[in-house]
């Protein structure tokens, strides 16, 4: 028997409710008989989720009407980008308060920040951006920001 592979599809979702509307296509795709094998939810709530399934229309036939989906992104997803998003990130830099941090994520990217504040446990740092007129102190994950100067030592 020759393996073949079935195509997966991205489901855009609210965000933190991936748990939920997994228990209800659970459901739905056993009592249906759908043809859908597997689905992935990414570690970190990502508002996103891979399906993968014999045709669009089976996948979109899974989720008409659930809660909380907002809908199938246009095409079929590259098992790499699965890969990319489910494998667990490279250990995080060493940040210090101090330290100078461009954003690489949301709205601010590009911006840049001076570190107040480091959870390495939660993996939160709250940095104030420079280039803003009063101080803006922001809570962003570690790897939503990418060291660009170590503050001066001593």
């Amino acid at each position: 028997m020759s393996q073949e592979r079935c195509p997966v599809y991205s489901v855009s979702a609210v965000s933190r409710q991936e748990y939920n509307i997994v228990i209800v296509l659970k459901m739905r795709i056993e009592s249906n008989k759908i043809p859908i094998y597997s689905i992935v939810v990414p570690p970190e709530p990502f508002g996103i989720l891979f399906i993968e399934g014999e045709s669009l229309p089976a996948v979109s036939r899974a989720i008409y009407g659930v809660k909380h989906i907002k809908g199938i992104m246009r095409g079929v997803t590259n098992v790499e980008e699965v890969l990319r998003v489910v494998r667990p990130t490279k250990p995080a830099v060493e940040i210090d308060i101090n330290d100078e941090v461009e954003i690489i994520a949301d709205v601010l990217k590009g911006s840049r920040g001076r570190v107040t504040f480091v959870d390495r446990e939660k993996g939160i740092v709250r940095v104030e951006l420079l280039d803003s007129a009063f101080p803006m102190p922001l809570d962003l994950r570690i790897n939503e920001v990418k060291l660009v100067k170590k503050a001066s030592q001593g």
